[in-house]
């Protein structure tokens, strides 16, 4: 992905790598292949899709200081989500609520967005509902009691507890 920035190569490559991130998961779903390893794997090649992203961009973009803060501050919180998660489960929990969903969404439109928005806009946007995703996240892996990668929600976690 090591392309020199927002240019046709990079799009491309990005282009094709979110695309087969998103017919495995269908695939699998579909077929009823679906697996935790899979679920986790899913999650982790998200996280390379977007380091790899901002390993392309944020040398050639032009980045503020809050931009910056406010990427750091979005993956503290997932950091720590993760770990507690860890603690509490001995497995890294990255979870599919809708929020993580919307947040990836942004995350992969983010680029194409780049070429008509501008930067701040798009980086409070995507940061605003990736913290979002990353603090409901975090309250999932301190209130639940046991992991389950695909709740759709925190509200879903309180109404299936109080049954």
């Amino acid at each position: 992905m090591f392309t020199g920035g927002l240019n046709l190569p990079f799009l491309i490559i990005f282009t094709f790598c979110s695309v087969t991130d998103l017919a495995d998961g269908y695939l699998a779903r579909k077929h009823g292949l679906c697996t935790p390893t899979g679920e986790m794997l899913d999650s982790l090649a998200d996280l390379a899709l977007v380091l790899a992203m901002l390993a392309v961009l944020i040398p050639v973009m032009p980045w503020e200081p809050w931009m910056i803060a406010y990427i750091v501050a979005v993956a503290a919180v997932r950091v720590v989500s993760a770990s507690i998660g860890y603690l509490k489960y001995g497995k890294i929990a990255l979870i599919h609520t809708f929020m993580n969903k919307a947040g990836g969404l942004l995350i992969r439109l983010a680029p194409y967005l780049m070429l008509f928005l501008d930067l701040d806009v798009i980086v409070a946007t995507v940061c605003t509902v990736s913290m979002a995703a990353a603090l409901e996240e975090l309250a999932i892996n301190l209130r639940s009691e046991s992991l389950d990668r695909n709740l759709r929600s925190y509200l879903e976690l309180c109404h299936t507890s109080t049954k």
